[in-house]
């Protein structure tokens, strides 16, 4: 009893990452009903909920590496968390006129052509795998979107930051589309080689 009650704190903090996923998730809805209950007027309080599900990708990121405690559950769900977090927050914000639909529309292209690879494409074999590209395109895109919530619409500032994001985002897709590419020529290679040596 005593090695399993010393096991149980560990076993609830290697979750902690886990848990601060979902946290983000629950948020979206939150973050989405606080700005459009605004009206188009400041809405600190879905700031304040976006700043902090931002935080939280920080926040698991961190954990993760610290407790060792990657999960299939994380990897899977932590980056759809980020893209539904900014991917609502964009498009929310184009509706009050605050970001330009150009860039909404290829975040959601982006996303999608990355959701299709994963579930039907060459990168269902090969997985999420963030790298550092998308880890700063991540970070910069939320910085932008914050900046837009609570800067008056047009603002220079938030417009700027949001299309470095934008500009990282694509860069890393890039990444990736590299090496899904890298990942399938590999395990083709001992499928020729069979072949080769059964002639």
């Amino acid at each position: 009893m005593r090695v399993e009650g010393s096991r149980l704190p560990a076993a609830i903090v290697r979750q902690l990452p886990n848990a601060l996923t979902t946290v983000r998730l629950a948020a979206v809805p939150l973050f989405a009903a606080l700005l459009l209950s605004a009206n188009g007027a400041p809405a600190p309080m879905a700031a304040a909920v976006f700043a902090f599900a931002a935080l939280t990708d920080f926040l698991d990121g961190e954990l993760s590496r610290r407790l060792h405690a990657q999960s299939r559950y994380g990897r899977l769900l932590d980056p759809i968390a980020d893209r539904l977090l900014i991917d609502v927050a964009a498009i929310l914000l184009w509706h009050e006129g605050r970001v330009p639909l150009a860039l909404v529309v290829i975040l959601l292209v982006r996303d999608v052509l990355l959701l299709g690879s994963l579930v039907v494409g060459p990168g269902r074999g090969y997985g999420v795998r963030v790298n550092v590209v998308g880890k700063a395109g991540t970070l910069v895109m939320m910085m932008g979107l914050l900046l837009a919530i609570v800067t008056p619409p047009g603002s220079v500032t938030a417009n700027l930051v949001l299309w470095t994001g934008v500009s990282l985002l694509l860069l890393a897709g890039v990444v990736y589309a590299r090496g899904v590419i890298r990942e399938s020529r590999k395990k083709r290679r001992p499928n020729h080689a069979a072949r080769v040596a059964s002639k």
